[in-house]
This record gives structure tokens, C-alpha cells and sequence, in this order.
């Protein structure tokens, strides 16, 4: 890839600009303490649902709300984080809870985090907003850090999910973390701007070309081109009102192989029985899960 502009986080999480690859602006200290906290555990037949948080990277954003998700027997699991959308219902980290509690069953743990930008913090700015997708970033692979700790994880057996937002993260994170061998990317696109400017108004204030600009060098497009040797699975919308078809096969295109997509004539939000049972069949062939 290319020099791009770009920033090294410092201590405090502010983005300070130099003349690094891309790749460095989503670089953490691995060290920091996750410093997690369990509000509350509970079974659910074998599988055990704890509700937590961790200290997120940047002071500033506070702490990062999860729930992990396990098999109450077993010794070696496969690992997944999801990451949900932006939307109505479940817009938030409950997104996947019902299929993260079915996939326990076949030997999975799964963290699922609750995101910050741009649902608690909404877009306003070029540089705000640059800034809040870095430390998004960076706390999604804090959350990665989280499903490794977990007992039995097996560190080649790692997927991502994620939808819309969650995908867009996703996206960069492929780029620049190798941990995850596989990624199921739902209703993603390739740049923050088409969907900052045209749904919140206040992002224009000092221009468009200002704003593309300056998230230029975060949009996933810029990352998705990097994700392998992991495999990718997109899942698209034919009835989708925010991402348009063209748009989303741009997206496909610049994305690296191993890749595959499939298409539904449902809405953004992806709610079928289809959509699931391919995204979970795909899952179980690349994490070797076990056969209900």
C-alpha cells in the first residue's frame, strides 16, 4: 500500500499527524490493561452470557460495553467478534446475541462489542471524526485481545462480523490485523463520508471536499484491499435504500481474495433466514466447527 498521511496515537489516544503508512494509524500498545469489569453472568442451557466492560484505549471514550459468550464444557473453541449496525431494532450489541448463544453449542466464544461512533458520538467534523474512527478501530481490536484471553480460544480459529457500521470497521481492521482468518462483512461500503454528509448535515459546515479529505485515509476502501490470507464473505441487500448497488460492488471489487458475496432482496438491515444460515454455514466451513 501506498504512504498515506497518516498519525501515531499517542498515550492519551490524540492523533498527532506524520508520515507513516496507513497501516500506523491503528497501532496500540498490547500491553495496556483491559482492565475488565463483569457486571453480570448468567446461563443459558451450555452456555454462559457475561455482560462487561473494558477500559477503552483513549481515556476519553471511557469503557467499551461487551458480552461474552461461551460453551460451558469443551477445552478448545473457535473465536468470534461481532460488531453490530446502526440501526432499528438492535442497534447495538445485542445485534448477534441470539445467533453468538446458537453458535456456542458448535464451540464458539464470541465477544460482542457495543460501539461508540458513531452511535453515542455522532459525526460533526473532518478531524473529530478522523480521530473517533481511529480509536473505534483501535477498541475493536482491543476486543480482539479480549476473545484471545478467553479460556480455550484457539488463536487460528478467529472471524469477524459485522454489520454496516460494523462492517466498515471491519473492513479496516482486515486490513491491518491478521489475527482473524475469516470475515463476514454485511451491508458495508467503502467510505464514512457518503454516509456522514448525507445524514448529518452539520458535517458539510466547512465543505465536502475538506470532509472526504479528511477521512480520506481511514475509509475501509482504503483497507479492504489488504485483508489477505484472511477469506471474506460479503452479504449485500438488492432492496438497500442507503447503499445503492453500484456502490457496494466498488466496494467488492477493491477487496482482496479469497472473497465471495451473495445478495438478498431484503432491505439494510439483512433480516432473513437466508442471510443467517449462509453467514453461520460459511462460518462453521472456515472455523471447523462442530456438527450440530
Amino acid at each position: 500500500m501506498a504512504l498515506l498521511a497518516a498519525v501515531l496515537v499517542s498515550a492519551s489516544g490524540v492523533a498527532a499527524p506524520t508520515d507513516q503508512p496507513a497501516g500506523r494509524l491503528f497501532e496500540y500498545d498490547r500491553g495496556k490493561p483491559l482492565d475488565v469489569q463483569i457486571a453480570s453472568t448468567r446461563k443459558t442451557g451450555g452456555v454462559l452470557v457475561r455482560d462487561l466492560t473494558y477500559a477503552a484505549y483513549d481515556p476519553q471514550q471511557g469503557r467499551v460495553a461487551a458480552y461474552v459468550v461461551a460453551p460451558t464444557q469443551g477445552s478448545s473453541f473457535a473465536g468470534i467478534l461481532y460488531f453490530h449496525w446502526l440501526g432499528k431494532p438492535r442497534g447495538d450489541r445485542s445485534e448477534f446475541l441470539e445467533e453468538a448463544v446458537a453458535l456456542a453449542s458448535r464451540g464458539v466464544v464470541s465477544v460482542l462489542i457495543q460501539g461508540y461512533f458513531p452511535w453515542r458520538l455522532q459525526p460533526k467534523d473532518g478531524v473529530s471524526d478522523r480521530r473517533l474512527v481511529i480509536s473505534q478501530v483501535i477498541d475493536a481490536r482491543r476486543a480482539l485481545d479480549l476473545l484471545l484471553s478467553q479460556s480455550g480460544v484457539d488463536a487460528d480459529r478467529i472471524a469477524y462480523v459485522g454489520h454496516d457500521y460494523g462492517a466498515m470497521y471491519g473492513a479496516i481492521v482486515a486490513g491491518v490485523d491478521k489475527r482473524p482468518r475469516a470475515y463476514v462483512l454485511m451491508a458495508g461500503m467503502g467510505n464514512f463520508a457518503d454516509w456522514s454528509l448525507k445524514y448529518w448535515k452539520e458535517t458539510a459546515a466547512g465543505g465536502e471536499t475538506a470532509y472526504r479529505s479528511a477521512l480520506a485515509d481511514v475509509d475501509p476502501v482504503r483497507f479492504i484491499g489488504d485483508a489477505t490470507p484472511a477469506a471474506l464473505f460479503f452479504q449485500f441487500s438488492r432492496q438497500d435504500i442507503y447503499i445503492a448497488e453500484p456502490v457496494a460492488k466498488a466496494f467488492l471489487a477493491r477487496a482482496s481474495e479469497p472473497k465471495s458475496a451473495a445478495w438478498y432482496d431484503v432491505e439494510h438491515d439483512l433480516r432473513t433466514h437466508k442471510a443467517d444460515s449462509d453467514r453461520r454455514s460459511w462460518l462453521a466451513k472456515h472455523l471447523s466447527l462442530i456438527t450440530n
